[in-house]
Formats: structure tokens, sequence, C-alpha cells
């Protein structure tokens, strides 16, 4: 591949990065809605109606939808009402561009390369929600378990049988961990929606890979979470969400393990 063709692809990867960022930030926003207002009269509106600001309810024209640079043009504000558009919609996108462009230069236009967009795609959604709502949907998580043990069929990642016992181990050890801190402190300490997320991991990666995605999950929430505390940025006994850090863990175990190209 020239450099040329190289650049080309990586510009082509972030265009559409951007794009599936866009959808990215609007599915993390409906879906939680949606399962909360699951006996509502508003739930058709909510899933099927078109994109309008959270602020006045003004429909968005198709030329204000276009992912990063309608925001700039805006300068962040809603056309109708002049309201602040969150930071959350550039930064998503963003986000999926840099991580989308990143998977494409490292494993390139590949089946791996496919399924790693994937696995990178559904872990950026989780996180957005997990962290907005502290909570990480089924709907989500288990269709990145599913993939994980199809893709590893054809072992893109690791073996099938290591596959299927990096599910199960997964699982089990945070659920262990989850009803020990139960019965020792009377409270809980993650939801179930964590071992799920790390079942799912497992599944992609195989058993070996469930300590480094455990040991790199909590460095970097201690981190981020001591950190905050000093810095005045939250309060000490505010929820942290765990699914991040857990999807941190599979994205570093994915592109160190790029080699299995």
């Amino acid at each position: 591949m020239t450099q040329l063709s190289l650049t080309q692809l990586l510009l082509f990867s972030a265009l559409i990065g951007l794009i599936i960022g866009s959808f990215i930030s609007m599915l993390s926003w409906r879906l939680p809605r949606i399962l909360m207002m699951e006996e509502s009269e508003q739930l058709k509106t909510i899933s099927l109606g078109g994109s309008k600001c959270p602020n006045c309810d003004a429909r968005l024209p198709w030329y204000r939808l276009i992912p990063l640079f309608s925001w700039v043009f805006s300068k962040g504000r809603c056309h109708a009402c002049k309201t602040r558009i969150s930071m959350r919609y550039p930064l998503i996108e963003l986000t999926t561009a840099g991580a989308t462009t990143l998977i494409v230069w490292q494993f390139g236009l590949t089946a791996t390369g496919l399924a790693a967009l994937a696995f990178i795609w559904i872990l950026i959604t989780i996180s957005v929600i997990d962290i907005e709502h502290q909570l990480i949907l089924d709907s989500l998580s288990l269709p990145l378990l599913w993939l994980g043990l199809l893709f590893n069929t054809q072992t893109l990642f690791t073996t099938p049988t290591d596959a299927i016992w990096g599910a199960a181990v997964g699982y089990m050890i945070l659920w262990i961990l989850f009803h020990s801190f139960k019965l020792l402190t009377g409270k809980e300490g993650m939801g179930y929606g964590d071992f799920k997320l790390l079942a799912a991991l497992g599944a992609w990666f195989g058993l070996a890979a469930i300590p480094q995605i455990i040991l790199i999950a909590s460095v970097s929430s201690l981190l981020i979470g001591v950190g905050g505390v000093l810095l005045k940025l939250r309060d000490y006994q505010s929820p942290l969400a765990f699914g991040p850090f857990l999807a941190l863990g599979g994205a570093v175990t994915l592109l160190a393990g790029s080699n299995i190209m």
C-alpha cells in the first residue's frame, strides 16, 4: 500500500468514524430513555422521531446533523432557542473517529479489522451510557459477547475453547467479587452489567486476557477516582462507572494483540 493510498484510507476511516460517532451519540442518548419509558405513549416519538433540540424540541434539518461540522458552525448552540448544545456530541464523534482510524491503521480492512471496528464501536456506546446513567444495557453487552464467540469460531483473536472459558471465568470473577463485597459490607460494589461486559471481553480475547483487563480497569479507575476527589471534581461517595474502565482494558488488549494479523 502506497503512502498516498494509506493516507486516503485513514482519512476515509476518520470520516466513517465521525458518521458512526454521530449515530452512537444519538443511540446512547435514546436507548436509556426508551428503556425508562417503555410503557409510555411517548415511546414511538423517542425511538422513531427525528432529531430534536432537547431543550426546545425544535426539529433539526439535515444540514444541522453533519457530524462535528454542524456543531462547530452553529457555535455549539441550538439554531432555534440558542441554548448551548452539550459537548458530548462532538466528543463522542471525535473519539469514534480517532478510534476508527487507529483500528484501520493497525488491522487494515481485513476480517479482523472489521470485527475490531464492531468491537470498539459497541464499547464506546456502552461506555457513554454507563458514564451518563450508571447502566450497562443487556442489549449491547450480550450481542458483544455473542459476536466475540462467533468471530472466534474462526480464531480471529483466540481459540474457540479459550473464548468460552474467557466468557465463563470473566463473569464468575466479578460475580464472586460482588457477592463477597456485599457479604462483608452489606453494600453493592458494582452492577451485574459489569459481569456481562467482562464476560464479553473474555469471549473476545480468551481466558489469559482477563487478568490484564481487570488490572487496567482497576488501576485506571483508581487513578481517575482518586484524582477526581483530590481535584474536587467529584465527591468520594459518588459512584464511579466501572464499565468504561473495563472497556479501556478491552481496547488496550485489542491493540496490544494486533500482531495476530
